[in-house]
């Protein structure tokens, strides 16, 4: 069950990532949104690649700090990161409390209970 949970998480964070990055391309289409770090400041993000690679950054809370985001991308990019952070936290708040429900189901099935109709050691 916990296999198909990380699963889950696996795929969500890789869809928020393409997501992101198709957003930031969409972005790019107008004006300049990434900007090489680096004292000359040009313009970055020259394809698909470099913005699913800031995505990929972002939301893994990396953040080489080799490509910044300016204008809108800035608004996305704390979004995505802030994504980055809940999803997994979230997801593994869920697998322990699926632990920890598992475990008190078990409980009630110990051996040392009386079973109904079964005698105990001094033939009660």
């Amino acid at each position: 069950m916990h296999t198909s949970l990380f699963t889950k998480l696996f795929l969500v964070m890789t869809v928020i990532t393409l997501g992101f990055a198709v957003i930031y391309y969409v972005l790019s289409l107008n004006t300049d949104i990434l900007r090489v770090s680096d004292e000359t400041g040009r313009a970055g993000g020259d394809n698909f690649w470099d913005y699913l690679y800031f995505s990929g950054v972002t939301i893994l809370s990396i953040g080489y700090g080799d490509l910044v985001p300016v204008g809108s991308a800035r608004f996305f990019a704390v979004i995505q990161a802030a994504l980055g952070l809940l999803l997994p936290s979230a997801y593994f708040v869920k697998a322990f409390s699926e632990m920890g429900d598992k475990e008190k189901e078990g409980q009630g099935n110990r051996s040392d209970k009386k079973i109904e109709g079964e005698e105990g050691e001094d033939g009660e």
